[in-house]
């Protein structure tokens, strides 16, 4: 395996998932490091992880499981719909469409424990 900058090795409970272009997306609640400074929500951190093609190949990633994951960090600009990022829009902006930038771990290889 080739090392770069941005690859990253993480471990983390699944605490929601969802599917978006045919991958399955799974949020990830981490324990955050030691080295760390503490947080005043909590000393954990969220990340969300792209399981490339899970959908097809059938991949089912539950709520609770734990995930690890080797991967490499990617974002990309995404023009989403009001409708799609918030609760109670009114109908007239549901389908306004805004430019979102959206940082991922894209796993090259994980595993379900």
């Amino acid at each position: 395996m080739t090392q770069h900058a941005n690859h990253v090795i993480l471990i983390g409970k699944v605490i929601q998932t969802w599917t978006y272009n045919g991958n399955r997306i799974a949020r990830l609640q981490m324990k955050r490091s030691a080295f760390q400074p503490k947080r005043a929500e909590g000393n954990s951190d969220l990340v969300n992880v792209v399981l490339p093609d899970a959908v097809s190949k059938g991949q089912v990633v539950s709520i609770g499981d734990e995930l690890h994951v080797t991967g490499f960090i990617r974002s990309e600009d995404r023009e989403m719909a009001l409708g799609a990022l918030m609760k109670d829009v009114p109908a007239e902006l549901k389908e306004v469409k805004i430019k979102q930038i959206v940082t991922e771990v894209w796993a090259a290889e994980w595993e379900i424990t």
